[in-house]
């Protein structure tokens, strides 16, 4: 196969044998975690999204593709960032057809809007042209279609979505995806505007199975004592009606989570199974 080449934005920073293995780790620990939550569905569908934009969330769900694609587990990934769409480049594609065609009936061909990456099981879904309305577009019933069909193909689909602190394109899909991992960038996003994105994702009955913290800066942490970061209770004291310390022993979201060297996440938080990791890698690009 052909080897695609990233935009230089992103050379070298998605998984390979030669990526640190502390890095590796870490999306193992995320592959692992989601597992749990999948509902014993055949097919699970997640979207991954964020507060604001250049949280990372595009490299973290592409990675995290990756991480299941070496399973030998049959992957798909489709970027539905309509308005800001990243996918394509993180992999060194061509947009071309992609679901915002699929979508809007201007081209039905699925089979060829199904792009293959220089891994073996995993495909992409490009976004395609930018459309005028991309809410709408997500929120029809071709959506629903659409996926169910994909579903019948693979054994996992990860959907980028756009930040759900700037629209609601991500909620929209709330019933056809099994659960939404949320980014949060370390040292970039404000907790209060975090508590305030997920009271809305609440309203909207999106089931947000996970955070990911990124961009964490370990040495800096350390500098705290063995608690880490955030002091025994943290900083950002209760998160909201979930109830959750935000950095007791070093923890993020979750009052019972355990270090992987400098990589830690909560261990089934609440009855939401709010499962969360570290991931220091400094990816922070979107």
């Amino acid at each position: 196969m052909k080897q695609q080449t990233p935009s230089k934005n992103y050379e070298g920073k998605l998984l390979t044998s030669k990526t640190p293995f502390a890095i590796n780790e870490a999306f193992r620990t995320l592959r692992t975690n989601l597992f749990y939550t999948s509902k014993g569905e055949k097919c699970p569908v997640y979207g991954i999204t964020s507060c604001y934009a250049n949280s990372g969330k595009s490299l973290v769900i592409a990675n995290a593709a990756i991480s299941f694609s070496q399973l030998n587990k049959k992957v798909l990934l489709i970027d539905c960032d309509l308005r800001n769409s990243v996918v394509h480049k993180i992999f060194g594609l061509e947009k071309g057809l992609g679901i915002s065609e699929l979508l809007a009936g201007s081209d039905n061909a699925v089979d060829r809007a199904l792009r293959k990456t220089a891994y073996e099981n995993l495909q992409v879904i490009t976004s395609g042209g930018t459309p005028p309305n991309p809410t709408e577009l997500l929120a029809s019933e071709r959506m629903n279609k659409l996926i169910g069909i994909l579903k019948n193909h693979f054994d996992v689909i990860f959907i980028d979505l756009p930040p759900i602190g700037l629209v609601s394109d991500a909620a929209v899909i709330a019933e056809i995806v099994t659960g939404y991992v949320f980014t949060v960038r370390s040292g970039f996003d404000d907790r209060r505007d975090v508590e305030q994105v997920l009271g809305v994702a609440e309203q909207m009955n999106m089931n947000i199975i996970g955070f990911i913290l990124n961009d964490v800066n370990v040495k800096v942490s350390a500098k705290y004592g063995k608690y880490g970061k955030y002091g025994r209770y943290g900083r950002y004291g209760r998160y909201s009606r979930y109830g959750k310390y935000y950095g007791r022993y070093g923890k993020y979201y979750g009052r019972y989570g355990k270090y992987y060297g400098a990589y830690g996440y909560g261990k089934n938080a609440d009855q939401n199974n709010y499962n969360n990791n570290y991931y220091n890698n400094n990816y922070y690009n979107n």
